[in-house]
């Protein structure tokens, strides 16, 4: 058994508890522009996701949701600060009550004499479809018992040196800015006590709403005032190095009309694109595809899994089945811009890093 902490969200005076479907709700409403995708995100009818705003709208005594004709739904001024607040709450207590958790867990489990070892596997990975369909494959052939979780680049390397996960997923890209990024990486990485092994290779780059396309050629038109960029969080790789191709370009974050915009996944990104809510923003290739986006190609990077090696050789090699299962690579290379050339590979931290 397993003890979590969860925020719930109350309405002073009456506590009454805000339906657990709305905040979700709002959320994908915000970055799809559409209710009736929404609801199919959340897994909820068209008419229970209607229903749901329509309360909670009589219950705020104002409107949450606006649906514009043609145009499909925007979030109102209340509706944005809900989502709002329920990301910072994600992104600053979230995790903080997660550690919690699991400090207690283990000693529970020591408490009442249950062997420590026998623990879950804690894996936390940067956003990335390839890690979705490692997590599908592991959740049906792996012999261990494996946990993911979902962080930003940086974070998991702390955590995995921290001792508070035991696998982390992060991705470090190729060519110039290798020694631009070393060492921010460099510090959390060592061949003495990681075993470090490729899962894919991918490509990001600059998407872009199609009609404005052809105007788009290169990273330097971020600065046009007309453009509305979104941006990634602050700790992901991927905010990490758009942060730092921006500056060997010499643009000043300021310039970039929507640089504190923020979203935490690379598909919410495409779908603010999709939706009208902005017009550019950095990421995958495979996400610019899916919503039917251009993509200008800036870098090639690689994911990769690093474990301890303390967690022995049978799971290493374990995981290393899974990732050259033949039905892995497939779906990896069939993601737009992903190749499994070299999954599975154990590579050396001093070498991704030179």
């Amino acid at each position: 058994m397993r003890i979590d902490f969860n925020i719930q969200w109350e309405t002073p005076g009456s506590k009454q508890k805000l339906d657990q479907r709305l905040l979700p709700l709002l959320e994908k409403i915000h970055q799809s522009g559409s209710l009736q995708a929404a609801a199919k995100e959340n897994n909820i009818s068209y008419r229970t996701a209607w229903e749901l705003i329509r309360y909670w709208n009589e219950a705020f005594q104002t409107s949450l949701c606006i649906k514009e004709r043609g145009r499909g739904s925007k979030l109102s001024p209340l509706g944005q600060k809900l989502v709002e607040t329920k990301r910072n709450i994600d992104t600053d207590y979230s995790k903080t009550l997660l550690t919690i958790a699991d400090k207690l867990n283990n000693e529970i489990k020591e408490l009442i004499g249950q062997n420590t070892r026998n623990k879950p596997c804690l894996v936390s990975c940067s956003h990335d479809l390839a890690i979705y369909h490692l997590q599908s494959i592991c959740e049906k052939t792996c012999q261990y018992d494996i946990e993911f979780q979902s962080r930003g680049s940086l974070e998991n390397l702390k955590l995995l040196n921290t001792h508070q996960i035991d696998i982390a997923g992060f991705h470090f890209p190729e060519g110039v800015l290798v020694e631009h990024l070393a060492p921010k990486y460099s510090q959390w990485l060592d061949d003495e006590k990681h075993i470090l092994i490729q899962l894919a290779s991918r490509e990001q780059g600059l998407i872009v709403k199609p009609s404005i396309a052809e105007h788009v050629t290169s990273i330097s038109d971020l600065t046009r005032r007309s453009l509305r960029f979104v941006n990634r969080q602050k700790e992901s790789g991927t905010r990490v190095i758009f942060d730092e191709l921006i500056k060997l370009n010499n643009i000043n974050k300021k310039e970039v009309r929507g640089y504190e915009n923020e979203e935490f996944t690379h598909t919410a990104v495409a779908a603010m694109i999709s939706s009208g809510h902005a017009d550019i923003g950095f990421g995958l290739k495979a996400v610019a595809v899916e919503f039917n986006l251009s993509f200008l190609p800036l870098i090639t990077e690689n994911y990769v899994i690093a474990m301890k090696k303390s967690m022995g050789e049978n799971l290493t090699d374990h995981i290393r089945t899974i990732m050259k299962d033949p039905k892995l690579k497939r779906r990896i290379n069939k993601l737009p811009g992903y190749s499994a050339k070299l999954t599975g590979k154990i590579i050396h931290a001093k070498k991704l890093l030179s």
